[in-house]
């Protein structure tokens, strides 16, 4: 009977770090892709930092640009959230982030307008998906720590990822519009950029570390935790709440 316990807590405890090292997975996946942009660019015999990280698609790193954001994609179609809703957001995340991969920006050569704008369109889209997690669906799992000050400070830190994951795509598209095609500040639409991937790492590395701290995956492995029915015009809805406070193996 004990070596049956035994097997289910070492079983329970693979399937949670195999939930938060693909969590980790995307967080460290997004934080590196700019870098490896401008230093394999400078690698490359790419002079300047060119005016986006999608026109990295045009030079030797292409692979690099492509597979990241195709495996970002993947991984959060494969990782399952908390809720219905924000699965859906991740499924729709990871899509948008695939068809950014897949349908090119502008060339240096011209590349019809269309398939540019719908590029522009899925990157907005896809960081319009993880706002949407980090600002309404990040709260969650925050009712299971116990600490209500560390839950306000995290509340905080979530809205403000995910009101820079709007703010940053969306100011690099005006940039990409208004700068000049050829001028130095073009660059500067390739940190904007930068800020709005980093923001995206950060917010999967904070939730990671939450997670880690309320246990919420071995709560939810052990089934004592469940989303009650919340009452009409309450935000309570979809938080999870203990139902067993018991220790969990």
């Amino acid at each position: 009977m004990r070596a049956a316990e035994d097997n289910a807590a070492t079983l329970r405890e693979h399937m949670t770090r195999t939930y938060i090292n693909l969590r980790i997975g995307i967080a460290v996946i997004g934080a590196v892709l700019p870098l490896l942009l401008w230093g394999g660019g400078a690698l490359t015999g790419q002079k300047t930092l060119l005016a986006s990280m999608s026109a990295y698609y045009y030079t030797p790193l292409r692979d690099v640009f492509v597979s990241a954001l195709v495996t970002i994609g993947v991984f959060l179609y494969l990782y399952k959230g908390f809720s219905t809703k924000e699965n859906w957001a991740l499924n729709l995340g990871g899509a948008f982030a695939v068809g950014v991969a897949m349908i090119a920006t502008t060339a240096p050569d011209g590349v019809p307008a269309l398939w540019s704008k719908l590029h522009a369109a899925f990157a907005v889209a896809f960081f319009l998906c993880i706002a949407y997690v980090a600002v309404f669906r990040a709260k969650d799992t925050l009712s299971l720590l116990e600490d209500p000050q560390k839950i306000r400070r995290l509340r905080t830190i979530y809205r403000a990822l995910g009101i820079g994951m709007i703010v940053s795509p969306l100011t690099a598209v005006v940039l990409a519009y208004t700068l000049e095609p050829h001028s130095r500040g073009r660059s500067l639409n390739f940190f904007v950029e930068a800020v709005a991937i980093w923001m995206f790492a950060a917010y999967w590395l904070t939730k990671s570390r939450e997670l880690s701290q309320n246990g919420a995956e071995r709560l939810a492995l052990a089934g004592k935790v469940e989303a009650p029915p919340a009452m009409k015009g309450t935000e309570a809805a979809g938080q999870l709440v203990r139902v067993d406070a018991a220790s969990v193996n």
